[in-house]
């Protein structure tokens, strides 16, 4: 698919965030029907090549499907895709049945620790002698802006795929960069509360020693424990809102 003008791309955004928000507001509930196209296209101001295109991107992420003799139907928030989180916590108003914003961010934070662990039981007997390079310089970049909240969480992640791409877990690297955008974008909506830990630079030498030294399973605590710890008040606060 050829890529949109500029001009075209910035309309077909606009579109599909305002559907996008509409939908998570529970404005469109699931199971219903869109408007028709011709009506909905003179509703949001827009051409209707722009509105296919928007409504093909929130199918992407399953929000919605075109079914035969109903139009385009939103579908329920069991289907969705996890593209959706940070919509979610910006515009959503959860229904009866469904989580609320704090459960998803409470969760969310156990399944990066989840992932982020599972990569480095993986990855951390691969990676070669000396092989931490990478990982400790990019862990420098992060140390050095730890007071800029909405940066240092970026420069943090990149020391977690300069690891895997060290081990040659390629499968990982390519599963981080997935959910990366999703990570980042619920850290800025949380950002004033995001700290660079007091022992960061520490423990992450320290992991790194134990990688280069060939003690996988000890640097897999190590992480374990920190992650554990360094979650813990900010999954504290989340819970109470949950």
């Amino acid at each position: 698919m050829e890529e949109a003008p500029p001009e075209q791309a910035t309309a077909i955004d606009a579109v599909f965030e305002k559907l996008l928000a509409d939908i998570l507001k529970g404005v469109h509930q699931a199971g219903s029907r869109l408007p028709a196209e011709r009506e909905l296209a003179r509703q949001l101001g827009a051409s209707r090549p722009t509105l296919r295109e928007a409504l093909r991107r929130l199918g992407e992420w399953n929000l919605v499907e075109p079914r035969r003799g109903s139009g385009v139907v939103v579908k329920a928030y069991r289907d969705w895709s996890i593209e959706v989180i940070p919509a979610y916590i910006k515009y959503g108003k959860p229904s009866a049945g469904q989580p609320s914003v704090a459960r998803i961010l409470v969760d969310l934070f156990s399944l990066r620790r989840a992932l982020v662990l599972e990569v480095i039981k993986q990855t951390a007997g691969r990676i070669p002698p000396h092989g931490s390079h990478a990982a400790r310089t990019a862990m420098a970049r992060a140390w050095a802006v730890r007071d800029q909240q909405r940066v240092f969480p970026r420069e943090d992640f990149e020391v977690m795929r300069c690891i895997v791409e060290s081990a040659g877990f390629i499968p990982g690297l390519w599963l981080l960069n997935r959910i990366s955008d999703i990570w980042f974008n619920m850290v800025d909506s949380i950002h004033f509360a995001i700290q660079a830990p007091a022992d960061y630079v520490s423990t992450y030498t320290t992991f790194f020693d134990l990688v280069d030294a060939g003690k996988s399973g000890d640097a897999y605590d190590l992480w374990a424990e920190y992650l554990q710890r360094h979650d813990a008040a900010m999954v504290k606060a989340l819970e109470m809102l949950a």
